[in-house]
């Protein structure tokens, strides 16, 4: 299953929901793969300290002659960078966006990850894939080959802003409005309940894609961050890690 972490506002979350579910997924037994769609490369950082300057998600977009075992990369975790079993990362880097605009004139450039992904996806079982807070020709690429869409949302007054026409931008790469996407309610905090009942209202028409799992504010996340972590080796006994091993429950489930 390819999912993709979706939403075309910042500070939703992608990044950490990717590198912490990717980990998840990981350790439950699940050969995964994470790629990494954002110039800023936060999902790489955590796996993938020695980001090299031509062994990234780049070259796939460049050239649909490249090989794309060269760029699969074991993912490392924690300070003494030890290999994390059944986790694979392709990672990016800030030369990812120069790509972006080489690439938007090309035929078929909607396909070009999905095509290099043909070749290897029955090595896996779960790709995922972390996506820039824009639609862009790199979003659309993950947006093409998507199985699964994970879009995350937090508990703000303008969470939501955007969701119609980012449905439209799906719809419109996919030709199909019969798409498969869910909702996770991230960085959720108790305290604010005026503010938490204002967001679950608005998410009510989409009830029905609604996932079950909140991952609620937890300082771990942040401090695990920081250290370039995920929260499962940073904390593993945190609300954080518990709502992340939750989340990845979930996501089996509804793989099965």
């Amino acid at each position: 299953m390819k999912i993709i972490i979706l939403n075309q506002k910042g500070g939703a979350g992608k990044s950490t929901i990717s590198t912490n579910m990717a980990y998840c997924l990981a350790m439950s037994g699940k050969k995964t793969l994470l790629i990494d769609m954002d110039p800023q490369a936060h999902s790489s950082v955590i796996f993938c300290p020695d980001i090299p300057r031509d062994q990234t998600v780049n070259e796939l977009l460049l050239n649909k002659s490249f090989k794309i075992d060269s760029v699969i990369r074991q993912a490392v975790a924690g300070e003494d960078e030890n290999p994390v079993g059944n986790l694979f990362i392709i990672p990016s880097n800030i030369h990812l966006a120069i790509t972006a605009e080489q690439i938007t004139t090309k035929i078929h450039r909607e396909k070009l990850l999905h095509n290099h992904l043909k070749k290897i996806e029955k090595d896996f079982d779960f790709i995922i894939i972390d996506c820039p807070p824009t639609v862009n020709v790199l979003t659309v690429n993950a947006i093409y080959t998507s199985d699964l869409i994970l879009i995350p949302t937090i508990y703000g007054r303008y969470s939501l802003d955007g969701i119609a026409d980012l449905f439209k931008s799906i719809e419109d790469v996919k030709e199909s409005s019969n798409f498969k996407y869910v909702i996770l309610r991230n960085s959720r905090d108790s305290r604010t309940k005026l503010s938490n009942l204002y967001v679950e209202e608005q998410l009510a028409p989409y009830k029905e894609n609604l996932l079950e799992t909140v991952i609620r504010r937890n300082e771990a996340i942040n401090q695990a961050q920081m250290n370039n972590e995920p929260v499962m080796v940073f904390d593993p006994r945190s609300y954080g890690a518990e709502d992340f091993k939750q989340l990845t429950e979930e996501i089996l489930s509804y793989g099965n």
